[in-house]
């Protein structure tokens, strides 16, 4: 009986073919499952693996297959890669963007968000006044007449002017604020604080009186859209100065740096005019905590873009 020999040779081509045929089979395998992957039907529709990991970063797993079905387009990552970009106002955007092909993203992004492209006075919107501090009053959304603050309490004349009102809510903050000024050298009083439904309606009235509705609705809110209304808005200004005293003022300069620490923002500010829909006032505030005003300040934000990103869109 011959005993045959085994063949090394044989058997180590034997192993490096089945070793070789596994490791195909394995990509293969691995191929086929990445070419069902958002990443691969990204690159193969025209995105850099940069816009990708920005679409991956900001998207879900069905906005992105909203991207899938649209296709490449510039338009789409330029959008997505700004940091205040909702998706749920994706189509708005587009559609403004066709509108004012000359605006940045960045500006696109704030005035969808914001509402800034509606008309104000021509539509309505009920304000959420179950947001407390956070609650949005603005030309577009207003308090019903029947609407009242239940904490509205006097502000000692040590920190006003006589007669001015306030909702109790802030007025640890605005004393510790005014304090904290008077060791710095700077008396700053309330000036003008809360008002009712009905005299914010005869303000306007006497405006409308004077001047023609469409000029007084460049000046003061209509009934229902003052934040005077909610108790949370004030002129906090030097005592015995007139109200023009500069931006470049010292009073100014440390109210500005020191406001938010107490949960206070300056509401009205030139460069947002056009999503506030109010001209500059230089020393109105809105009490808001100091959580959001920390935001807000750093962020360099209006309330608008606050609201819209960080309340309703519930970002952290």
């Amino acid at each position: 009986m011959t005993v045959r020999k085994f063949n090394y040779i044989r058997f180590s081509i034997f192993i490096a073919v089945l070793v070789a045929i596994i490791i195909g089979i394995v990509f293969l395998i691995k191929h086929i499952n990445y070419t069902k992957t958002n990443e691969y039907k990204l690159l193969k529709l025209g995105y850099t693996e940069s816009e990708i990991n920005i679409i991956n970063d900001k998207l879900s797993g069905d906005e992105i297959n909203k991207i899938l079905e649209l296709g490449y387009n510039s338009v789409y990552i330029g959008l997505i890669k700004e940091k205040y970009f909702m998706f749920k106002n994706f189509d708005k955007y587009l559609e403004y963007r066709r509108m004012h092909v000359d605006y940045d993203y960045d500006k696109i992004v704030s005035i969808i968000n914001t509402e800034a492209n509606i008309d104000f006075l021509d539509e309505e919107k009920q304000t959420d006044t179950s947001k407390g501090v956070l609650m949005l009053v603005n030309r577009l959304y207003g308090l019903n007449k029947d609407y009242e603050v239940d904490d509205i309490v006097d502000v000692p004349v040590k920190y006003a002017y006589s007669g001015k009102k306030l909702s109790n809510v802030l007025m640890n903050d605005l004393m510790s604020l005014c304090d904290d000024a008077s060791l710095n050298g700077f008396t700053l009083v309330v000036s003008d604080g809360y008002r009712s439904y009905s005299d914010q309606e005869k303000l306007y009235n006497s405006y409308v009186s004077s001047s023609g509705r469409s000029e007084a609705d460049k000046i003061v809110a209509r009934p229902g859209h003052s934040e005077y209304e909610t108790g949370l808005s004030l002129d906090l200004v030097p005592y015995n100065k007139y109200y023009d005293v500069p931006k470049s003022s010292e009073e100014y300069i440390w109210l500005k740096n020191n406001a938010y620490k107490y949960g206070f923002i300056f509401r009205f500010e030139q460069e947002k005019e056009n999503l506030t829909g109010f001209r500059e006032y230089t020393w109105r505030l809105r009490y808001v905590g100091v959580e959001a005003a920390t935001k807000i300040y750093n962020e360099n934000i209006c309330f608008e873009e606050y609201y819209a990103y960080y309340v309703e869109g519930d970002k952290k």
